[in-house]
C-alpha cells in the first residue's frame, strides 16, 4: 500500500500541535497558578496593612462571618499568643508569639494556612491568615479559566489543519483527473497554470514525457502510413495480374492455387487499407470539425461491405435509419462506421445476418450494428480494442485492426463505443456507438 502524503502531513502536524499545546497548557497553568498565589499573598499583605493602622481591639479580631457567608473563604485575624476565638474548628487558629514577621505557611490541627504577621501602631503583633485549601481552589480556578481558550483552540487548530491540507491536495486530485482524461489521441501537455510550486517540476517532467511520446507515436504513424502506401502499388499490380491469369484456361490444381492467391491478395489489400485508416485516425494533429450527416455515411459503409456480404451469403441490411447530424471529422466518422460494419460482416459465418440501425435517442445519435457471429467473451471485450488482437476460434483470419480503428476514431470524435450481447439474446455481438447531436 502506497503511503499517503496528505495523511502523513495531517498526522504529524496534528501531533506537533498537540505537543505544542500540551507544553503551552502546562506552562500556562503553572504560571496562572503561581500568579494567583502571588495575588492572594498581596491581598493578605494589604489586609494586614489596613488592620495595622488601628488598635487591634477595633480590628474585629474575634471574626464572625455574616449569615449566608462561608466562613472558610474569609480571612482570619488573630493576635499572637491568643487562644481559640471561634466555635468552628475549620476557621479556629491559635498562634504563638514566636512567629517571625512576614508571609509564611503554617499547619495546625492538620489544616494548612497561609499567614502574614504584622505589628500595629500600638505595638501589638497579629496575623492575618487564610486556609490553603481556599487559596489552592482559587488558584486552580484561575488556571482553569486561563486554559479554557487553549483547550478550545486545540480542536479548532486540528480542524483548520485538516481542511487546509485537504483543500491544498484537492488541486492534485483535479490535476490527476485532468491527466486521466488524456488518451493516446490527445497527448497535449497538461496546463500548468495554478499548479502548486511543489508539484510544478513533476508536471513539467510529465509534459516533457508527453512531448517525447507524441513524437514517437507520430513517427510510428508515419512509418505505418508510408509502409502501407509503398505496399499498395505492388499489391494492386499483383491483383490485376492475378485477375488476368484467372481468365486463362488452367488445370484444376492451378485454378485452385490461383483462387487461394487471389483471396490472399484481397486480404492483403484490405489490411493495407486498414493500416492507412489506422494511421489517419491516430495521427490527426488537428481533426477538421464539420457537421457530419451520419445517415449518409452509414449508407456508404453498407454499400462498401455488400460485395463481401454477398460472397459469404450474409444478409446485410439497415433495419432503422433516422437522420442524425454530429460535429466532428468526416474521415474519422466514416472510418468508425466502415470498420464497425466490415468487422461484423467478416466475423459472421456464411448464411448469417448483420443488422445496422441509426436512431436519435435523448439528444444523441446512436449507431447499432448487430451480427450473428461468435461474439466476444466478456473477459476479452477491452482487449479486442488493441491493435492486431484477434480472438481465437472465430474462424476468420482478420487483421485485428477494425475495432482498434473504431476506438481511436470514437475518442477523437468524443463519442462512446460499447460491445455486448444482442438484445434478443441470440448468439452474436452488438456494437453500439453514441455521440451527442450537433
Amino acid at each position: 500500500m502506497n503511503p499517503s502524503l496528505r495523511r502523513r502531513l495531517i498526522v504529524w502536524l496534528s501531533l506537533s500541535i498537540l505537543a505544542a499545546c500540551a507544553a503551552a497548557v502546562a506552562l500556562s497553568s503553572w504560571l496562572a497558578y503561581e500568579e494567583a498565589n502571588e495575588l492572594q499573598d498581596t491581598q493578605l499583605e494589604q489586609v494586614a496593612a489596613a488592620i495595622a493602622r488601628e488598635p487591634l481591639a477595633q480590628s474585629n479580631a474575634n471574626f464572625t462571618p455574616r449569615n449566608g457567608e462561608d466562613a472558610e473563604t474569609h480571612f482570619v485575624i488573630r493576635p499572637l499568643g491568643s487562644g481559640p476565638h471561634s466555635p468552628n474548628p475549620r476557621i479556629d487558629l491559635a498562634l504563638p508569639e514566636t512567629l517571625r514577621p512576614g508571609l509564611q505557611t503554617l499547619e495546625q490541627s492538620g489544616v494548612r494556612w497561609r499567614a502574614t504577621v504584622r505589628e500595629n501602631a500600638a505595638g501589638q503583633r497579629f496575623a492575618v491568615a487564610q486556609r490553603m485549601t481556599v487559596r489552592d481552589e482559587v488558584a486552580r480556578d484561575t488556571a482553569l479559566y486561563t486554559l479554557l481558550p487553549l483547550l478550545i483552540l486545540i480542536p479548532v487548530l486540528l480542524i483548520i489543519v485538516t481542511v487546509v491540507l485537504n483543500r491544498a491536495f484537492a488541486s492534485l486530485a483535479d490535476l490527476s483527473a485532468e491527466v486521466d482524461r488524456l488518451d493516446e489521441s490527445q497527448l497535449a501537455p497538461v496546463d500548468d497554470r495554478g499548479v502548486p510550486q511543489e508539484v510544478l517540476p513533476l508536471l513539467q517532467a510529465f509534459n516533457r514525457l508527453m512531448r517525447r511520446l507524441a513524437v514517437a507515436i507520430e513517427q510510428q504513424r508515419r512509418f505505418i502510413s508510408d509502409a502501407a502506401h509503398e505496399l499498395r502499388t505492388p499489391v494492386a499490380i499483383l491483383t490485376v495480374q492475378a485477375e488476368n491469369v484467372a481468365h486463362l484456361e488452367l488445370p484444376a490444381p492451378a485454378t485452385e492455387r490461383l483462387t487461394t492467391l487471389r483471396q490472399g491478395l484481397r486480404r492483403m489489400a484490405s489490411l493495407i487499407e486498414q493500416l492507412l485508416d489506422f494511421a489517419r485516425v491516430q495521427g490527426s494533429p488537428g481533426p477538421k470539425v464539420h457537421t457530419v450527416a451520419l445517415d449518409e455515411l452509414v449508407r456508404t459503409a453498407i454499400e462498401a461491405s455488400l460485395p463481401l456480404a454477398h460472397d459469404k451469403g450474409i444478409d446485410l441490411g439497415c433495419v432503422r435509419m433516422e437522420a442524425a447530424t454530429i460535429r466532428g471529422d468526416r474521415v474519422q466518422a466514416y472510418a468508425l462506421i466502415r470498420n464497425a460494419v466490415d468487422n461484423a460482416v467478416r466475423y459472421t459465418p456464411g448464411g448469417g445476418a448483420v443488422d445496422v440501425s441509426l436512431s436519435v435517442e435523448g439528444g444523441a445519435a446512436c449507431l447499432v450494428v448487430e451480427d450473428t457471429g461468435p461474439g466476444i467473451p466478456a473477459e476479452d471485450v477491452e482487449r479486442v480494442f488493441e491493435p492486431f488482437v484477434r480472438i481465437l476460434g472465430t474462424g476468420e483470419a482478420g487483421s485485428g485492426l477494425g475495432l482498434a480503428i473504431a476506438r481511436s476514431a470514437s475518442q477523437a470524435l468524443g463519442g462512446r463505443i460499447e460491445l455486448g450481447a444482442r438484445r434478443d439474446h441470440r448468439a452474436g455481438l452488438r456494437f453500439s456507438y453514441r455521440q451527442a447531436l450537433a
